[in-house]
């Protein structure tokens, strides 16, 4: 068991935000930004982060106050 791996027993929840880059695409990080992807359009990186969350949208979060953190 590596340190990433949840506990026996246990999951872990994952925690997504959707951002957009320095060149305009879309980038959905895993808190805390351990990973990230990035997407040509929001659509295919919300379906993404949805599909990692298992379905619970409570756990992504958009930023849309500009590009970047």
């Amino acid at each position: 068991m590596s340190y990433f791996d949840a506990p026996p027993g246990q999951r872990v929840l994952r925690e997504f935000t959707i951002r957009r880059d320095a060149n305009g695409h879309w980038l959905v990080v895993e808190m805390p930004g351990l990973t990230e992807r990035g997407f040509e359009t929001s659509e295919a990186a919300e379906r993404y982060a949805l599909r990692e969350a298992e379905g619970d949208r409570g756990r992504i979060h958009f930023c849309l106050g500009g590009r970047g953190f």
